[in-house]
């Protein structure tokens, strides 16, 4: 492997790690430089596994914008805030919406979920919320201590290597025939 592939690489994980650490600000200040009584705002990273041919154009979580553009496999990015309760009643529930787009050919499409939230660690000790966008539009949110590119985060590992190909559902277009 060339040298330039692993700075690659390093750059991708690094990136939206950095990016984190830097949002991780809104943690202090919340939205507009106050959180309401009783709530803590929280960063949210997402991570895309869908595999090659698929991206997110873009998604909400419990009805905030929270992403955008995300073209597939590995894509990464943050955003802030989003406030949560201190304390939250367990499970605590989270609703995502979010659109995907096929790059072989014109398909978008709107996806609904509501989903528990797992917790590694109390919302405080942190690194943040990540949203993980899952093959057959499955959707895992995760708060853990520890970045999605460590070895010891709980959630789904960080995708790497080359992209798989995109399985599509039953509902949805076949991809293309290759050569026609």
């Amino acid at each position: 492997m060339t040298n330039s592939f692993f700075k690659f690489a390093l750059l991708r994980w690094l990136l939206p790690t950095l990016i984190a650490v830097l949002l991780s600000g809104c943690a202090a200040r919340g939205v507009n430089g106050m959180a309401p009584e009783g709530q803590t705002p929280v960063s949210i990273s997402s991570v895309v596994h869908y595999g090659k041919g698929i991206g997110i154009s873009e998604f909400y979580v419990n009805g905030r914008r929270s992403g955008h553009q995300y073209d597939g496999w590995g894509s990464s990015g943050n955003s802030c805030c989003l406030n949560l309760p201190d304390k939250p009643s367990m499970p605590l529930m989270m609703t995502v919406r979010w659109k995907t787009y096929r790059t072989n050919f014109k398909e978008e499409r709107w996806h609904e979920t509501t989903v528990p939230v797992n917790f590694a660690v109390s919302m405080g000790k942190s690194y943040g919320m990540v949203v993980h966008f899952l093959p057959g539009h499955r959707v895992e949110i995760w708060f853990a201590d520890e970045g999605v590119g460590s070895s010891n985060y709980p959630g789904p590992p960080y995708p790497r290597g080359l992209a798989p190909d995109y399985v599509p559902l039953a509902d949805e277009k076949p991809e293309p025939t290759k050569g026609k």
